[in-house]
């Protein structure tokens, strides 16, 4: 990995902590014994790729879950719901960030939507003091909803190659899901799977050495 010059992020998982489950488990406790016909009718509708991608507004998809079930839930249940996913961001990766981009062009480049991305701004500030997130760890950011592309189509890396000017030989990407990492291998980036169990401060560690 020697020609290396930019490293593009995944968030969720990577940099990021997220409790995946736990959306699914919220609307189950809000809709009860309806949670599999809830869930069915929600993932044959395409409501979550629709809104990743920006072709729902937040008030849109809300009413979707809202009105999936037997009984209406209300906004703010949903919102809950949908925000439980989130852990945190340890303050040791920040510095990480600030280091490589000593070095290399540092990108972040996720699946999301606005609700979450809005809850993570609120995040930053909250817990951290960041007012500025994006453009002080990142030389540039790519959120799904905002380009209205989604990993792991092909077309999304094409995208951030393009819109970076950057090459994909010169560039490292880091994903928890082996899908989205063999996506990028297709279009000549250089992935690799950060795994649940190892942290991607050893990650980057072990891969710098490489670099």
């Amino acid at each position: 990995m020697s020609s290396i010059r930019n490293i593009v992020f995944d968030f969720g998982n990577v940099l990021f902590d997220l409790d995946l489950p736990a959306i699914g488990r919220e609307i189950q406790r809000l809709v009860g014994d309806q949670y599999e016909t809830v869930r069915e009718r929600l993932q044959r509708s395409g409501v979550f790729e629709l809104y990743e991608t920006g072709g729902l507004t937040t008030e849109e998809f809300v009413d979707a879950i809202r009105l999936a079930g037997p009984a209406p839930l209300s906004a703010e249940q949903v919102t809950a719901a949908w925000n439980s996913i989130f852990i945190g961001m340890p303050r040791e990766r920040f510095d990480m960030l600030l280091r490589l981009r000593q070095q290399y062009n540092v990108f972040l480049l996720s699946n999301i939507n606005d609700l979450h991305a809005t809850w993570i701004d609120d995040y930053m500030l909250r817990e951290h003091g960041i007012t500025d997130f994006q453009s002080r760890y990142f030389d540039g950011v790519y959120y799904s909803h905002l380009i209205r592309l989604r990993k792991p189509d092909r077309e999304i890396y094409e995208y951030v190659l393009a819109d970076a000017e950057i090459l994909p030989q010169e560039t490292l990407f880091i994903d928890d899901l082996e899908e989205n990492v063999k996506a990028a291998r297709e279009v000549g980036i250089q992935g690799v799977v950060k795994r649940a169990e190892v942290d991607v401060l050893a990650l980057m560690d072990s891969l710098v050495l490489k670099m």
